[in-house]
């Protein structure tokens, strides 16, 4: 599962355990010990759900993995290309949902032209009720320093994720 902020990845980590999911949530703010240790408490099963930021979305390498889910729609379409790639290592299949609220369409119409592909939509009864938070706009160009792979700042705001402000969920296969 993706989030675009560490504090996200570590409140939705919190939120899945007390749903009764082992997660874990990596993220910039975990030393590289911290990290390879949930990567194979991961693959080993120890945890159901890897929770991670784009940061760590890159270079993350795990055979079996048949679900993706964007907690957050990301930012620039080149980050949805890596969160979803870990469904599709060794000609492997699997599914990638995207939440996003009626303030990230913009971020899924630039995903969608990025692609070439149109996502099937499907709205869940009440969250397509009251986005009550804007979403940051996207990206237009490289924004002044930026450069290259070089990390990009983290969004701030965003939908509120308390169970209302999801408008949209969007699923790929």
């Amino acid at each position: 599962m993706f989030t675009r902020t560490k504090y996200r990845a570590d409140r939705v980590k919190k939120k899945l355990d007390q749903a009764g999911f082992s997660a874990i949530a990596i993220h910039s703010n975990r030393t590289q010990g911290q990290r390879q240790r949930a990567l194979k408490g991961f693959e080993e099963g120890q945890y159901r759900v890897l929770v991670a930021t784009d940061i760590a979305a890159r270079g993350i390498d795990i055979d079996g993995v048949s679900h993706v889910v964007n907690f957050d729609a990301p930012n620039v379409p080149e980050d949805y290309i890596h969160r979803i790639g870990r469904t599709g290592r060794a000609e492997s299949t699997g599914d990638a949902i995207t939440f996003i609220s009626a303030a990230e369409t913009d971020h899924l119409r630039s995903i969608e032209k990025h692609t070439g592909l149109e996502m099937a939509r499907e709205t869940y009864g009440s969250f397509a009720k009251g986005a009550d938070a804007e979403a940051p706009p996207p990206p237009k160009g490289k924004s002044k320093g930026q450069r290259g792979n070089s990390r990009r700042p983290s969004a701030r705001g965003g939908a509120k994720r308390n169970g209302r402000g999801k408008g949209q969920g969007s699923r790929r296969r």
